[in-house]
């Protein structure tokens, strides 16, 4: 009985890394939420973009948010099985695949945010045909050249556990991953910082100018959302990769499950931009 004992905790192990109760039901609240939340975003959303039917290119930019948005929640009722079971029951191709739509969804989002935030800074007359170029451009760039790299060559320098998931950190071993994360950390955090500087001396500028009726001013307004956007990105985006850097230098640690498993918490946390449409629902970014 003891070795039988012993045998069952080895492959229960074996099935998910050594994490802690408390960051569990972190990891099952943050998704859970999401998951809710993200959801009935996306339904309210389209239900008044229906209605207004309108294709304006705003409109354009938030139905391809919405559309990313759905491919992320719809992964999430996966990993929660994951969490929640201890084991995964999916294959390996499925796991890859879950494990590569939260990173499309986050840097894609981010770029769609970027889009929105310059395209209300600097109005052009002709941006519709422009923009609505750079977005067939985007989805193509990412559904047939990034999605089919990411799966062919991510998950391959080592062999894994078929009932293990989300659980590359062998990647990092890889001097090409190491510099490509690094590239990606540091393109995010100054494009952001850029954009938080810039939308918020064009907010002190408009607010000074059309103080104290601000609020009653379509131009102050729609600066006041894109900066919504920009608060979405520092308390989404902004602690991954910056936990990411320190995960990076301390890749010789990667057998520590503590580190892997708050590496995997800001991984969620990236996710709560979901829940971005259902703030403009609720009047919170407005």
């Amino acid at each position: 009985m003891p070795n039988s004992s012993i045998t069952q905790q080895n492959h229960s192990s074996e099935m998910l890394p050594d994490t802690s109760e408390g960051l569990q039901v972190v990891l099952i609240a943050l998704y859970t939420i999401n998951l809710a939340g993200g959801t009935l975003g996306v339904i309210l959303m389209s239900y008044q973009l229906f209605q207004r039917r309108t294709r304006s290119v705003m409109t354009v930019m938030i139905i391809s948010l919405l559309v990313l948005h759905t491919f992320m929640l719809l992964s999430i009722p996966f990993r929660l099985s994951y969490y929640i079971l201890k084991q995964w029951k999916f294959g390996m191709f499925a796991c890859k695949l879950a494990s590569a739509i939260i990173y499309l969804h986050m840097y894609s989002t981010f770029a769609f945010y970027v889009a929105i935030i310059l395209l209300r800074l600097f109005p052009l007359e002709f941006r519709r045909c422009y923009t609505q170029l750079w977005v067939a451009a985007v989805w193509l760039v990412g559904v047939l050249v990034v999605t089919p790299l990411l799966l062919s060559y991510y998950g391959t320098s080592s062999t894994y556990h078929s009932s293990q998931c989300f659980q590359f950190h062998k990647e990092m071993r890889k001097t090409p991953m190491v510099i490509i994360n690094y590239c990606l950390v540091g393109i995010l955090v100054v494009v952001c910082a850029l954009l938080t500087v810039i939308q918020l001396s064009v907010i002190c500028r408009l607010a000074v100018k059309y103080w104290p009726d601000i609020n009653s001013h379509v131009e102050f307004r729609a600066q006041a959302k894109s900066f919504f956007f920009i608060l979405v990105t520092l308390v989404c985006f902004m602690p991954h990769h910056v936990f990411r850097a320190y995960y990076i230098q301390n890749r010789h640690l990667g057998e520590d499950q503590k580190l892997l498993s708050y590496n995997e918490i800001f991984l969620a946390l990236t996710s709560m931009c979901c829940l971005d449409m259902l703030c403009f629902i609720a009047g919170i970014a407005h």
